[in-house]
């Protein structure tokens, strides 16, 4: 391969503007790697999270963990993506939010590949050592050995696939952990990126009714659109008023399963609180440090509860949102989550950050 470069927009600590560099594009692709042109990838929560400093971060980095991109080049040992279609230059694919070393405990014992411990995450990590192109806000990403690869279908666009490498992924990993079930009452507590696709994704698997709260009219009516039976905006309504919302729409039992992808920790003891005798809560959302909450645990004993957190998901979950994303991708209006979209400068990955910020867009996107 020639000596080439690419640009990237890196993150240099909470606080500080970001910075765009040059980097040398790898000489040669290490067998069971790719190097892939960027097409198009989204902010997400935590992207914007870590800009504010919600969280320890390593820097310098290339933010960016929701991507598509075009296949430049491929290492040798590598001609399939892990669903068994072949795969050559040209081709567009998406891929797991981490590579794995696939031997480990975790990996191979407890099928939490995503805790690998050898685990390497796109977006997540220091970007000024080769192979430099490690997230999303960059010309290029290198795909490093141990990442799973997903082709997408040619008819497919760019804004239908990439929100599938986090979000969507892991909320199909949420919901089979929850183990959903044909009339499951499910109430989703938040109608941001991850709600949506819950929403969609625990319809077509058979809930009986699919109960979505949220304190924005505007996400709500999205969420209507997206296999909601029944919305509620919280933010004038008492913690009461809301419970018996849902015990309404459930004939007084209560939900079966209750998800919180909101972020926000003190959701949680309400969302408790929701749930029929022998229920199941999830959290996806209230990750990072100090978020913080008190249940009694008068509810979830008496109750005999089980409560799940899951972070991140397994590579089988990412090709399953694909199969279901292209499916109906003309019954559920995927396209509607990705936009707008920003250029890739300094102003442009700012402006994206601030407009999710602001809540001004679900994934905003930067593209090369």
């Amino acid at each position: 391969m020639q000596a080439r470069y690419g640009r990237a927009i890196l993150f240099l600590g909470s606080g500080k503007p970001l910075e765009e560099r040059e980097f040398p594009l790898p000489k040669e692709v290490e067998p069971h790697a790719l190097l892939v042109k960027t097409t198009m990838a989204t902010v997400c929560g935590s992207d914007m999270h870590t800009w504010k400093g919600r969280r320890p971060f390593p820097t310098p980095s290339i933010l960016g963990h929701k991507i598509v991109g075009e296949i430049l080049e491929i290492g040798e040992s590598i001609d399939r993506d892990t669903a068994g279609r072949s795969i050559s230059r040209g081709d567009r694919i998406t891929w797991t939010i981490m590579s794995n070393c696939g031997v480990c405990k975790f990996c191979r014992m407890e099928g939490l590949p995503q805790k690998c411990l050898s685990l390497f995450k796109y977006g997540h990590v220091r970007s000024d050592i080769p192979p430099y192109f490690t997230g999303g806000f960059a010309e290029y990403v290198y795909i490093k050995p141990g990442t799973c690869v997903f082709k997408i279908p040619e008819d497919m666009e760019d804004r239908e696939a990439v929100p599938l490498m986090c979000a969507a992924a892991t909320v199909t990993g949420g919901l089979e952990s929850a183990k959903v079930e044909l009339c499951d009452n499910i109430v989703i507590q938040g109608a941001g990126m991850l709600g949506l696709y819950a929403a969609a994704i625990a319809k077509e698997r058979g809930a009986k009714k699919v109960i979505v709260i949220d304190i924005s009219d505007d996400r709500l009516k999205l969420a209507e659109e997206f296999g909601a039976d029944i919305t509620v905006n919280a933010s004038n309504l008492s913690e009461k008023d809301v419970i018996n919302e849902v015990k309404n729409a459930t004939e007084g039992w209560g939900a079966d399963l209750v998800m919180e992808v909101t972020g926000v920790p003190s959701v949680i003891p309400l969302g408790i609180k929701m749930l029929r005798i022998g229920g199941r809560y999830i959290l996806h959302g209230a990750l990072y440090p100090k978020d913080e909450f008190t249940l009694d645990g008068h509810d979830v004993i008496t109750k005999c509860l089980t409560l799940i957190g899951l972070h991140n998901y397994d590579a089988r979950h990412l090709g399953l949102v694909l199969d279901f994303v292209y499916k109906y991708r003309d019954k559920y209006p995927f396209r509607k989550l990705v936009g707008p979209e920003f250029p890739l400068t300094v102003d442009g990955v700012t402006r994206a950050l601030k407009a999710l910020e602001n809540r001004e867009a679900i994934r905003p996107a930067v593209l090369p």
